[in-house]
């Protein structure tokens, strides 16, 4: 079991390759993650994910698609994305990952004329590619080709790559040249931003009484814009967000035997070890001491 290690605005702070060669493939399973689920987080890189076991459910800002296998998403840059299982199936899969200057250097035309009206184009956060479809089968047809350079990693590999996906986005701007525009939306990038801001002051806060005004006048936008705008990129109201936390937090003090249950759920924001128990045991399925055996097992 592992989490991903994330910053306390939500960045993930796994490298995504080097700066050398800022390419990555990373294999999958949906279940290395405690409950079939991974966190949400967002990351400087653009991510192609491909499924070729089961199915999964995927959450990009405010949408939510059913991944099957055969099927891959892209997810752009700086964006909002968590997974999970659906119904405790399996699912396997494999996250591919760049920086956007590896396709083009940020001076040259290419990058301005064919990369940064897709990377800041408020109508393309994310976007899923069917093998039903003639053109969005090339895509799928680029990354397993993609993936099968990266694995074999013969001579001349990451030229092979680069080639490659430059031809993925060819075909990934004809698909989306209708929807392209230019610059992001204002006020969805103000959102965005807003609900970072939210996160941030959760983490830094989780411990303490929290309430929906304290947070609103933290970052500066009124109580029913702090309601709404979290819910709409996160798909889950503030306060059921920081209930999760606070349990996720209290993982790692379980993983000693310095605290009583009572002090870790005085210590993660929780006033009665009974309440920590109750939501404990409705998010991880087992209660704090059962999941403590389970670590010494």
């Amino acid at each position: 079991m592992r989490d991903l290690l994330i910053d306390k605005n939500k960045q993930e702070l796994k490298q995504h390759g080097n700066i050398q060669f800022p390419f990555r493939i990373g294999y999958e399973d949906i279940w290395q993650y405690y409950n079939g689920k991974f966190a949400c987080h967002w990351h400087k890189e653009i991510e192609f994910t491909y499924v070729y076991q089961g199915r999964m459910k995927y959450h990009v800002n405010d949408k939510i698609y059913e991944l099957k296998k055969g099927q891959c998403l892209f997810v752009n840059a700086n964006t909002f994305h968590r997974g999970e299982h659906i119904n405790e199936e399996e699912c396997k899969y494999f996250a591919m990952t760049f920086n956007a200057h590896f396709l083009a250097n940020e001076e040259e035309l290419i990058y301005k004329k064919y990369i940064l009206p897709i990377i800041y184009s408020k109508n393309l956060a994310s976007f899923i590619f069917l093998p039903e479809n003639k053109l969005e089968k090339k895509i799928i047809k680029q990354i397993k080709y993609i993936d099968k350079c990266y694995q074999k990693k013969s001579l001349f590999y990451e030229m092979e790559i680069k080639e490659h996906l430059l031809k993925l986005w060819q075909i990934l701007w004809k698909i989306f040249e209708s929807e392209i525009e230019i610059g992001m939306d204002k006020n969805y990038y103000k959102q965005l931003v807003k609900v970072k801001q939210i996160i941030e002051f959760i983490h830094i806060h989780y411990a303490e009484k929290i309430t929906l005004k304290l947070i609103a006048n933290n970052v500066h936008i009124s109580i029913s814009d702090c309601s709404h705008s979290f819910k709409k990129f996160m798909k889950e109201s503030v306060f059921e967000y920081i209930l999760y936390y606070r349990i996720q937090q209290s993982l790692y003090l379980l993983q000693s035997d310095d605290y009583s249950i009572m002090q870790i759920a005085l210590k993660v924001g929780f006033n009665s070890s009974s309440y920590y128990s109750k939501l404990f045991k409705k998010y991880m399925k087992l209660t704090p001491r059962e999941y403590k055996k389970l670590l010494n097992y």
